[in-house]
């Protein structure tokens, strides 16, 4: 499975601007495909971007804290450190309002077992 499978059309856009700002935090976070997803990690995983329909895509973030934003779909608490974020995004520019709260930053600090 590559981007243009996993993501085409309108969710190339969201691809793409998510994969940029995941480069951005560091040479240690990976990029894994799967055949529903695209994932990223460091020490773990910490970001996943799933297609739901031809228009739209799951965004799905853990940090060490649960955040409160009227964008998010649900939070679901895994364990005391682990709080994992569900965004339904629908352009580039949702996945920039995450990345604007530094959501990303916290989310690779987890992924590396930095607190």
């Amino acid at each position: 499975m590559d981007a243009q499978q996993l993501f085409p059309s309108a969710l190339g856009d969201i691809y793409a601007a998510l994969r940029a700002r995941m480069l951005e935090l560091g040479a240690d976070v990976i990029e894994e495909f799967s055949r529903t997803q695209v994932s990223y990690g460091a020490a773990r995983k910490f970001v996943w971007l799933t297609p739901i329909t031809k228009t739209k895509a799951l965004l799905t973030v853990d940090m060490w804290e649960e955040h409160h934003a009227t964008f998010l779909r649900s939070v679901i608490p895994f364990r005391h450190d682990k709080y994992t974020h569900q965004i339904e995004v629908r352009t580039a520019a949702d996945v920039q309002t995450v990345a604007a709260l530094g959501w990303f930053e916290e989310s690779a600090a987890w992924g590396r077992k930095e607190r």
